[in-house]
């Protein structure tokens, strides 16, 4: 098992989120982290708006301590 730290800023695999950032979410589905939403909360940690890359729908909204570039268990890329 991996030794991952929380960030409000990095994946939980160290990568820091931008926009267009390919992940898995915390459900372990692929997405796309399209944009931070307009507010950042009070200890720093910013929430992101997640597209789904299959349907280009936007799904919930997610924290970087919710996603990963490299799947936890398999090691391959969102």
């Amino acid at each position: 098992m991996a030794d991952w730290k929380i960030s409000f800023t990095h994946t939980l695999d160290g990568v820091e989120v931008v926009p267009g950032l390919k992940v898995w979410d915390y459900d372990l589905r692929r997405r796309i982290a399209a944009a931070p939403v307009s507010h950042t909360e009070s200890n720093g940690d910013q929430w992101w708006i997640m597209i789904d890359p299959e349907t280009g729908r936007r799904g919930s909204i997610m924290n970087p301590s919710r996603m990963w570039v490299r799947h936890p268990s398999t090691g391959e890329r969102a």
